[in-house]
This record gives C-alpha cells, structure tokens and sequence, in this order.
C-alpha cells in the first residue's frame, strides 16, 4: 500500500501519549482463528462477548456464518517498509519510504484429521476477514466506528500433512496476509469464557 500524504499539513500534530496510566495493549499467544466473509459485522461491541451471538453466528448460513478454526499456533510479523532508490539515485543513499508491505502471517494446526484441513482448504478462494481468539478467550478485531469486523485477509492457503519422522509431530501449516495498516483499529475484548470453546453447528 502506498503512502497517503497531509499536505498541506496539519495546523497542529495530534496528540499521541497523552496518559501515565493508560491501559497496555496485549494480544497473547492466538490460539484459534475466527473466518468471516468480508464486510460482515456485529452491531456493537457487547455482541463480540456474547454467548448467544456467537451461538447465531456459529450456527448460521450464508453470509453471516462464522467460521471457527481448531486449535492453531499464529505468528504475526511486524510490518515492513516500502522503499525505493539507494546510492546515488536517491539523495544522500537515502532509501524513500513509498508505503508498507502486507504482512504474512503463519502458524501450524497440530494432529488434525485431515477432512477438517479438506474443508479449510476449500474457503482458500472466498474474500474473508479474520477474527483472533488468545489463550485467555479475548477477542481481537478490527473496530469500525462502533461495530465489529474482521481484518481482511489474502492468499489463504492451508498445507498437506506433515510427519513422519522420530523428532516432529503430525501437523499443517497455513498461512495468509494481512493488509498494510491492518493494526490500526485493532481493538480487543474482555476475556470470555466461551470462545476458545467454540464450535461450528
């Protein structure tokens, strides 16, 4: 994604830090992950931490279904710069930042049958958003005014299986990206009791 530029600038930069006591952000380790067609919605924040909601959505059909992962590791890398020039094309070798690379994210889904990787494999081609759920049943998700949406994902793919050998278990590994800026409006939830239980109907 390339850079946006203010220009003219700003009267005043906002202000960024502005509390001693503010609330950290942490997200944990991601212990499953939550797929959605993208551009679906929960009306308000309470509904993310609602049992009965999230029983409707597990549950629906057609646009509105949730779609609930196994358990799965998750790694998501740090963005990275968009750069061009170096040497002498570029005042003083100095790189210019032209925006930011999507980020790729990975994990592992250890000892599953593999009619259960079949039919992940088989979303690869729908547009989804993604949804995280943390070891402490925290929801994590991408807060647009005051409603709830995924982070929207691409290039999702989902490995054969994996074994065989004395030192490493029987796993998949998967993988998708996530859009340039897809952390800006991240937000996360109070912890649940429910959702590192969830399961499709």
């Amino acid at each position: 994604m390339s850079r946006t530029v203010t220009c003219p600038a700003v009267a005043t930069m906002a202000s960024v830090y502005t509390s001693l006591t503010g609330c950290p952000f942490e997200i944990g380790q991601i212990q499953k992950l939550v797929f959605w067609r993208h551009n679906q919605t929960l009306t308000a924040v309470a509904s993310a931490t609602s049992a009965t909601v999230w029983t409707a959505h597990l549950a629906a059909t057609g646009d509105k279904k949730l779609l609930v992962s196994p358990p799965a590791t998750c790694i998501i890398p740090p963005s990275e710069p968009r750069e061009a020039g170096s040497g002498n094309e570029v005042i003083n070798g100095i790189p210019r930042n032209i925006g930011s690379n999507p980020v790729k994210v990975e994990g592992k889904m250890w000892n599953l049958g593999q009619d259960t990787i079949a039919a992940l494999k088989a979303i690869k081609d729908e547009y989804l958003d993604v949804l995280l759920v943390n070891e402490s049943g925290q929801l994590i998700y991408n807060l647009s005014g005051s409603t709830v949406k995924g982070f929207p994902i691409h290039s999702l793919w989902f490995s054969d299986l994996a074994g065989g050998s004395f030192a490493d278990g029987t796993f998949n590994n998967y993988s998708f990206f996530l859009e340039p800026n897809w952390s800006n409006n991240a937000r996360i939830t109070a912890a649940t009791s429910f959702l590192l239980e969830a399961v499709n109907s």
